[in-house]
């Protein structure tokens, strides 16, 4: 697999205020890595660093060349006051593929449609945008990202504000595609069983006066005394029938990766 994205000894953070400082990271073609940290860590500081949204304060990263990204946000961006359908939404995602003057074509539509297929909303293609509920716009908003066709699909947690069976189904839908579209995946998640389950490779970002991280394999960093660490809370991990299930406060943080 070749290294899409390395950072050397970056800092990050905003009008010099650093977040996080000497972090190393290289990230290979088609692995799938969970970014975890209580909230105010900087993990999506630290993804909009690696992506080029913001440079880094200090250190150099290193992407290859023509490398593209398919972000989705925890909440849409768009002005929900225009009158978008869903798959005028969807085909957005095109855009930046036609360059300046270039129009949307035919192909353009149907690769659309595809992935509005894909994530089980192709029958609200002509419903405003607007209208839609939560758990439909994020997927939309995953169609869109999808139908740029980029090399690195980037998930800000995607399941935010949601209700436990709306964060259930969304999941599910991400570990679904996960297993048909090959892209790398970068995913900030608070789901740390979906993590635990189908992620190879962890960025842990502990927050507090001096800030610190830890990057490697799933399986070793994902144990009770970390999570406890991250979230400040009792936790229970639990592996039963190949899979691990992760426990906070007696409450199950979230439903099992599928």
């Amino acid at each position: 697999m070749s290294v899409q994205i390395e950072a050397s000894n970056i800092s990050t953070g905003y009008h010099r205020h650093v977040v996080l400082e000497n972090f190393s990271v290289a990230i290979k073609s088609g692995e799938f890595w969970g970014i975890v940290g209580a909230n105010g860590s900087g993990k999506t500081t630290l993804i909009k660093t690696l992506t080029g949204v913001i440079p880094p304060l200090y250190g150099q990263i290193h992407r290859s060349p023509n490398l593209t990204f398919g972000y989705v946000p925890q909440e849409s961006n768009l002005d929900t006051i225009f009158p978008l359908t869903t798959l005028e939404v969807v085909i957005m995602g095109r855009v930046p593929r036609a360059g300046i003057g270039g129009r949307i074509s035919a192909s353009d539509a149907d690769l659309a449609a595809h992935y509005m297929d894909k994530v089980a909303i192709a029958h609200l293609a002509n419903k405003q945008f607007r209208l839609l509920s939560g758990g439909q716009k994020q997927r939309a908003l995953i169609a869109r990202a999808l139908t740029f066709e980029p090399d690195i699909l980037v998930l800000d947690e995607p399941a935010s504000g949601m209700d436990i069976s709306g964060q259930a189904e969304m999941l599910q839908l991400i570990v679904g595609l996960r297993k048909t579209i090959k892209q790398t995946v970068l995913m900030i998640t608070h789901d740390l069983n979906v993590i635990a389950n189908h992620a190879q490779s962890l960025i842990i970002l502990h927050s507090g006066e001096q800030a610190h991280f830890e990057i490697g394999a799933v399986k070793e960093l994902m144990t009770e005394e970390k999570i406890k660490q991250i979230y400040r809370q009792d936790v229970q991990l639990i592996s039963l029938r190949d899979k691990v299930h992760i426990y906070v406060d007696d409450t199950e943080e979230n439903v099992k990766g599928g």
